[in-house]
């Protein structure tokens, strides 16, 4: 099992994060054991720890129980900690009278031990600072808010919904969205949205990428449907030709929402956000421009060094170049450019992308040793 994040809480008793892809918080549980969670908007008041992480650990529950839980891939059975549990995350402590136990690296990577979720967000008003990385519960009141929008939100079910509008093609689509920082993608469409605006008929170009476990459910692959918008406003703020993405048939959060779909970190990130759930208020101020589109690869991955001995190949693109180079779903990348990805920080791997040439060692699922070269290409 990796180590876990070296981080305190700041004299101003805000709680760092690192991002990679997702906001990646110090925790502790039981006052013993430590690990890194996500926090994400969109996971309730919640706390989850990975099933791996808990097999490993010297955590041995007495009480646990079977239950139907839900999440980006439909609904799946999993087992429930049933003992008091308090967690402690920087300057804020929490406590569960359940855990639920998810397999989370199926969905994340080996890094992930936990998810925590927007529990304290009612109480004062809530600080995401992407600029600085850091967290914050402004006890003292409203922080200063100048140079922000003011945005409505509803906060339904626990989570948190905010008005944007987006434009694919020339079809606008506009309304109540998810806020997602448990989510690394821009605007994810709900399956209902696809429906109703016919996504499907619009006339643009277009990838379709087949994931393995997209998200936490019984729906163990899926396919993914990308698209470039024209726009994307939030507030009086434009972004311009950011990729999207829809998955047809959507279950889960995925699926018949009352929202038109998910905001996720590719978007958030550009923003610092403060959190106002009294008054139903969301304050959003741009801090870093967006950069054009960059050259990248058509596969994804996600490292599992936890129980094998590479990057398991997650997403690959549809007749796209990983696929015609002989890359299938479920292969282990044991090697880029002669480096063993063992070797690979953090930092390098979340940047694999920037390596404009790749040569890459693969263990095929039918255990044979395969390798492959790709160039990073801009995809729009």
């Amino acid at each position: 099992m990796l180590s876990v994040l070296s981080m305190s809480a700041q004299k101003n008793d805000s709680i760092p994060f690192i991002f990679r892809g997702h906001l990646i918080v110090h925790t502790t549980i039981n006052d013993s054991l430590e690990c890194n969670a996500i926090y994400d908007t969109g996971g309730a008041d919640m706390f989850i720890v990975d099933s791996v992480f808990l097999a490993h650990s010297n955590w041995k529950p007495v009480n646990m129980v079977s239950a139907m839980a839900g999440g980006g891939a439909g609904r799946t059975k999993v087992k429930v900690i049933t003992d008091p549990t308090k967690v402690n995350i920087g300057t804020i402590e929490d406590n569960y009278k359940m855990v639920p136990v998810f397999k989370l690296r199926d969905v994340v990577d080996c890094h992930i031990d936990g998810l925590w979720g927007i529990k304290n967000v009612t109480d004062y008003p809530f600080e995401i600072n992407f600029e600085h990385g850091f967290l914050r519960q402004h006890k003292e009141g409203m922080p200063d808010t100048d140079g922000y929008m003011k945005l409505p939100i509803r906060f339904e079910k626990k989570q948190i919904m905010l008005q944007a509008e987006t434009c694919i093609s020339g079809t606008n689509i506009n309304g109540w969205f998810l806020m997602d920082t448990g989510g690394g993608g821009s605007i994810s469409y709900t399956s209902k949205t696809v429906a109703d605006y016919q996504l499907d008929t619009l006339h643009c170009k277009r990838y379709v990428d087949d994931f393995t476990q997209f998200g936490v459910g019984d729906k163990e692959q899926e396919t993914v449907v990308s698209m470039l918008s024209d726009r994307i406003v939030i507030g009086s703020d434009t972004i311009y030709n950011k990729p999207i993405d829809y998955i047809p048939e959507g279950t889960g959060a995925f699926s018949d929402k009352p929202y038109l779909g998910v905001i996720g970190n590719s978007i958030l990130s550009k923003f610092n956000i403060i959190i106002d759930v009294k008054n139903n208020t969301l304050y959003f101020r741009r801090f870093k421009d967006e950069k054009p589109l960059e050259p990248t690869y058509d596969y994804g991955f996600q490292n599992r060094t936890d129980i094998g001995k590479g990057w398991m190949v997650r997403s690959l693109t549809r007749e796209g170049d990983a696929v015609r180079a002989g890359m299938e779903l479920g292969d282990v990348i044991t090697a880029i450019n002669g480096k063993d990805v063992s070797e690979y920080t953090w930092e390098e791997e979340y940047d694999i992308d920037t390596i404009p040439h790749q040569i890459i060692d693969i263990t095929g699922r039918d255990g044979k040793k395969k390798r492959i070269v790709l160039d990073a290409k801009k995809q729009w």
